[in-house]
């Protein structure tokens, strides 16, 4: 009895033991994974943490480029009104310039009528504008002859100078071409007075318009 009681406690004694050292690799297993599970926990943790941060900035960022966005479009919407107001203001400004030009011109015309009418000289359309043409003519061949005379006078330039020259020319161009319209002006101006002079009788007037026929014609 006492030997089978002997052997009964071996085996429960074997029996725990493999059971205890089961148990401790169970427990390390347990813990084995547990680690990796906390590792990889951890991991992504650090991705979340990471990804939260750069939503926050994203969302800071998103909102400021919403406020300016306002804002522009505030801008453009104003600035776009302001230039319609503004087109607006200069058309109109421009159609009283040209109705005040047109009354002016109406009101010289019927003024130029009365003093001729006033002064009994009767003159021509054609006439007048035969004149004027020729009071033009001789102007632009008088600046020609002018500009002519400067370019025979100027003395020669470098080969170096060349550049500086045509730039000098052209601005010349510019300048002549800017003051044909006031020369035109003056030609026109003087003719009408000359018409318009009590002074001068109207056989003298007659005598002009036919000396710029024969002028012309020749």
């Amino acid at each position: 009895m006492e030997e089978k009681n002997k052997r009964k406690k071996a085996l429960l004694a074997k029996a725990i033991a493999e059971r205890s050292k089961r148990t401790q690799a169970e427990t390390m297993k347990l813990k084995r994974i547990q680690k990796e599970l906390q590792a990889l926990d951890d991991m992504v943790s650090a991705d979340i943490g990471i990804l939260r941060n750069r939503i926050d900035q994203a969302s800071l960022d998103y909102s400021y480029a919403w406020k300016r966005f306002d804002r522009a479009e505030a801008e453009y919407v104003t600035a776009k009104l302001d230039l319609q107001r503004k087109t607006e203001l200069k058309e109109q400004l421009t159609e009283h310039l040209c109705t005040i030009i047109q009354q002016n011109e109406l009101r010289k015309a019927k003024k130029l009528e009365e003093l001729m009418q006033q002064l009994d000289v009767h003159a021509d359309e054609e006439t007048l504008e035969l004149e004027v043409e020729v009071e033009r003519l001789l102007c632009e061949q008088e600046a020609e002859v002018g500009k002519q005379v400067v370019h025979s006078e100027r003395p020669f330039q470098p080969s170096g100078e060349n550049m500086t020259v045509g730039f000098a020319k052209e601005n010349r161009k510019h300048q002549d071409q800017a003051a044909s319209p006031k020369v035109d002006e003056q030609c026109e101006s003087s003719s009408s007075i000359a018409l318009l002079d009590p002074d001068q009788p109207n056989q003298e007037v007659e005598t002009t318009v036919k000396d710029i026929s024969a002028a012309l014609t020749t």
